[in-house]
């Protein structure tokens, strides 16, 4: 056993249970070998830690100067991007390891997913050659980022694609032969990058000219639905779950809460499963309640969107605690199924768009939510110092003009950021 076969099994065992635990026991016993003999390698449980963080970081770095390198020959902002697109997507949905271990250890509120640049920098990778014009002018969110949550979501559903796949073909299997060791084909990852670049260069691929001649300020003041008071033992739920994460927010803590006994608390939850169930669907509904409301008077598919992105995002704002816990889901993916309810699907469904084949409207309303829930998260009015501070997290009205780049792109893609 070599400190290179403790790292890659690390990685792989870890990763397998989403960062959840990290058992240094659980590590030895698929290593085959006694706990102490890790240590005579790794002193602590940190420094393996930080080993694996710098092997991430090292070969993503030698990656990403070939990707760089290869998108900087593009004089077009846009193809330069879209070719970063297409680099990270691959080397992304090749190790299923790597794409884990960034989405749950490595990616915080404050960072570009797949272009974190700090470490990069360290390595001797430099971006200026890439030159996006849209964040040299401070435009938020910028085409990168767009591009960037894009690339997250869109691997992060390839993985779970051919994971279903691997399920409904075979019975479970032990780890050493488990469905994400197996490399997906060349021909695979050539049609799932193709579809990222895409989507992030076409978006929906909507009329232009009424994107263009949309009247956001008379949409943004149309009727909006009664302020819906929250259930409040749902609400104790959600704010124990933005401050300590679905995985370590506990009954007892949202008894505690709530002034339920956790006893008590069975009356209502089967379990902490059903409980957090219980308000997703709840929160959904109430957004779907939101937005039918807005949507009612939209006269093309194009307001429909437009209001319906609007009124969750307005939701979300009078619920800091449910966007905190809609981030948690976007970040962490956790062991949870995040499907977009048809509820929600209803506001998109009725568009009549040539989509890829391998797409679907369920993932087409589940990036949309995937985007929004990253932009509020990002956006410089709900800048907060402690994320977990949910009833201090907005300080300001909503910013409607990163709301109508968001649509923009959405519907447009890289070409509805043109400068």
């Amino acid at each position: 056993m070599t400190k290179d076969d403790v790292i890659k099994t690390a990685f792989r065992v870890w990763g397998q249970e989403l960062y959840i635990t990290t058992s240094l026991s659980k590590l030895a016993e698929e290593l085959g070998v006694s706990k102490p003999a890790l240590y005579r390698h790794f002193p602590s449980k940190q420094i393996l830690l930080d080993a694996m963080e710098n092997r991430f970081y090292d070969d993503y770095a030698s990656f990403i100067k070939i990707a760089i390198e290869k998108a900087a020959k593009n004089k077009n902002w846009q193809k330069r991007l879209l070719v970063m697109v297409q680099f990270i997507t691959g080397y992304f949905a090749r190790h299923f390891d790597y794409f884990i271990y960034s989405l749950i250890r490595l990616h915080s509120s404050k960072e570009h997913h797949f272009f974190n640049i700090e470490p990069m920098t360290k390595r001797g990778v430099s971006f200026k050659d890439l030159q996006f014009p849209d964040s040299a002018k401070h435009q938020y969110p910028s085409a990168l980022f767009l591009a960037g949550i894009s690339a997250l979501f869109g691997t992060g559903m390839f993985h779970k694609r051919r994971h279903k796949i691997k399920e409904n073909a075979k019975p479970k299997r032990p780890l050493e032969d488990s469905w994400f060791l197996e490399t997906p084909s060349e021909e695979e990852i050539s049609q799932f990058t193709d579809v990222a670049a895409k989507r992030v260069c076409l978006g929906l691929r909507l009329d232009r000219a009424l994107v263009d001649n949309l009247h956001y300020e008379e949409l943004e003041t149309s009727e909006t639905a009664d302020n819906i008071p929250p259930d409040p033992l749902l609400k104790s739920v959600a704010e124990a779950v933005a401050e300590e994460g679905p995985w370590n927010a506990s009954m007892q803590m949202v008894a505690e809460r709530s002034g339920l006994s956790k006893s008590g608390l069975y009356a209502h939850f089967k379990s902490k499963e059903d409980m957090l169930s219980q308000l997703f669907i709840t929160e959904f509904n109430r957004m779907a309640q939101c937005a039918q409301v807005r949507t009612a008077a939209a006269k093309t598919r194009e307001e429909r969107i437009y209001l319906a992105i609007f009124s969750i995002a307005g939701y979300l704002e009078s619920r800091p605690e449910i966007l905190i816990v809609m981030d948690w889901v976007r970040i962490q993916r956790l062991e949870l199924d995040f499907t977009v309810p048809a509820v929600l699907n209803d506001f998109f469904f009725d568009l009549k768009i040539d989509l890829a084949s391998e797409d679907n409207w369920e993932n087409i309303s589940a990036w949309i939510l995937f985007l929004l829930v990253a932009v509020l998260m990002h956006s410089s009015v709900g800048k907060t110092k402690d994320k977990e501070s949910a009833n201090t997290f907005f300080s300001g009205e909503l910013d409607h003009l990163s709301l109508r780049r968001l649509f923009r792109f959405i519907c447009l893609g890289l070409e509805g950021l043109e400068s």
